[in-house]
């Protein structure tokens, strides 16, 4: 179903990182364990916050059963770059799917389609437009709140320093001299765009149209002469208002377009 139901997904190594880049494996940690440490922080921080009292938080701590609960038994091998893949898109996807949707506009509902439910014992969610609203705002983030963070090794600070840096033999880090700059970390963020645009759009931008082989970027064209040159010689100029010929006379207009209006009127669902 499409209720909202908070929870974190953490894609992390079973091991910790060295500062001079080594990995050392440790032994998986059990769920109960982790369970225990995600409840007792998010109980500080509603503490913290003034949404729960300290007495509260001190009863909730000795109640039998918790209400939180941990999973760490996926896993991907190291060498398993496309199953890190397809894990960290599974841990992206949107919290429900168009295809799953159906609004009847003659009753102004939604029908929503899932696997079978273990409380309601159905596998659907029919509700009013202005209810299924309601229930996707909630996956809306505040302003400024991000709902993916990269923390540690794989923080944007940890990846911008290893790329500014090398590793003599010794262990001692160098700074990369200015005229190399084309290190294997600054080749993988020039493709990022590309990658982005396949994830999003499901479409390569860097595939010719025509016969389908591969493009590169030869020049950034910033010009609006030389911008509005190339799309006129394409025929895919689109003028400005203020550019347009003058209007036509209606009695030149083609015969469908006296045909009568029509209205349907939307039933309202707010």
């Amino acid at each position: 179903m499409v209720n909202f139901n908070p929870h974190l997904h953490v894609l992390a190594a079973d091991g910790a990182f060295f500062a001079d880049g080594r990995f050392a494996a440790l032994p998986p940690v059990p769920g109960t364990l982790l369970a225990e440490g995600f409840r007792r922080a998010v109980l500080k921080f509603l503490v913290k916050n003034s949404v729960l009292s300290e007495a509260l938080r001190s009863r909730m701590l000795a109640w039998r059963h918790c209400g939180f609960s941990a999973h760490n038994a996926v896993r991907v091998p190291a060498e398993d770059a496309e199953g890190r893949k397809k894990l960290a898109g599974t841990m992206l996807r949107a919290p429900m799917s168009l295809e799953k949707m159906t609004y009847d506009a003659a009753t102004g509902t939604v029908i929503y389609r899932s696997k079978m439910h273990a409380g309601p014992k159905r596998n659907f969610q029919v509700m009013p437009g202005a209810e299924w609203l309601e229930l996707l705002c909630k996956h809306i983030p505040d302003r400024y709140e991000h709902l993916v963070r990269y923390v540690g090794w794989y923080s944007n600070r940890a990846r911008g320093e290893r790329a500014k840096k090398v590793l003599t033999p010794a262990g001692a880090a160098l700074p990369v001299p200015s005229a190399e700059p084309a290190t294997e970390f600054a080749a993988r963020a020039k493709a990022t765009w590309a990658r982005l645009i396949r994830k999003v759009y499901e479409a390569d931008p860097l595939e010719c149209p025509e016969c389908k082989g591969p493009m590169r970027v030869i020049a950034l064209i910033e010009d609006p002469g030389v911008i509005r040159r190339i799309l006129e010689h394409l025929g895919l100029w689109a003028p400005l208002p203020t550019e347009r010929s003058p209007p036509v006379d209606p009695a030149s207009w083609p015969p469908y377009a006296s045909l009568p209006l029509t209205y349907h009127p939307v039933p309202d669902i707010a």
